[in-house]
């Protein structure tokens, strides 16, 4: 069985997506995944549901919800048995889980396997092969801005900048090139990721692309912030420009 929360919450069993159940069991599930193996309290299960207004049975919904999750995960699980996945503990529950047989922990290896080497082109491709391992936003079907989905996400923001810095030291930046303009997509005003973009275009030869990209974050920058570019826009552009002038002028 394996567990995916970077993109849409889905649990497999061999090629088979297992049916997980309408909002409030799939936002439970991906509540367990996102904590990693650690427990999720009934109070924040709770909190993320209903918000200021929970009702009085709220405590016994997500208990009947775990429940469910559980006969979902183990179809031959006793009624009222606890099973090999979902434990229960005073304060909540956790879900066990292994980088073997869920995205997220794969994910966190594969980005230390990363930092810890000194071969660029080595980070690079671990780095990648970490970030393929994404297909959209965290528990993406949610569409839910909650603090442990956005604390995922930032891993992947965070991972993806590494990858750019590894490539830019020497690495394959074309490996890296594919989750950069993603990650750009999806955080249009973050200017680390944009720079970081320019810089790897301009190594891998696509300097009119660059100065295309440079142009429409400036212009995003003013309509919805009205802001120029900041320090670490510019210094890539800067970079970027005599590069753009020699192959303007042929030499």
């Amino acid at each position: 069985m394996r567990f995916g929360l970077l993109g849409a919450v889905r649990v497999r069993r061999g090629r088979v997506d297992l049916e997980l159940g309408g909002r409030q069991p799939r936002t439970i599930l991906a509540l367990l995944l996102a904590g990693a193996g650690s427990t999720v309290g009934l109070s924040e299960m709770v909190d993320t549901l209903w918000g200021e207004d929970p009702p009085v049975s709220a405590v016994n919904v997500v208990h009947r919800h775990i429940g469910v999750l559980r006969r979902v995960l183990e179809p031959e699980l006793p009624v009222r048995a606890t099973g090999d996945h979902l434990v229960r503990h005073a304060s909540g529950y956790r879900l066990l889980v292994d980088e073997h047989n869920f995205d997220l922990l794969r994910f966190r290896r594969l980005a230390a396997e990363a930092r810890r080497t000194d071969d660029p082109a080595a980070a690079v491709r671990r780095y990648a092969t970490a970030l393929s391992l994404w297909n959209g936003r965290c528990a993406a079907e949610l569409e839910m801005e909650h603090p442990s989905f956005l604390a995922v996400e930032a891993e992947r923001w965070q991972v993806t900048r590494e990858a750019a810095d590894a490539a830019l030291r020497g690495g394959p930046v074309r490996l890296i090139l594919p989750a950069l303009r993603q990650a750009t997509v999806l955080n249009p005003l973050d200017e680390s990721l944009q720079a970081r973009l320019l810089s790897a275009l301009a190594a891998d030869g696509r300097q009119a692309e660059a100065m295309h990209t440079f142009r429409e974050v400036r212009r995003r920058l003013g309509d919805e912030l009205g802001l120029g570019p900041g320090p670490q826009l510019i210094e890539a552009y800067d970079r970027l420009r005599p590069r753009a002038t020699c192959a303007a002028c042929g030499r």
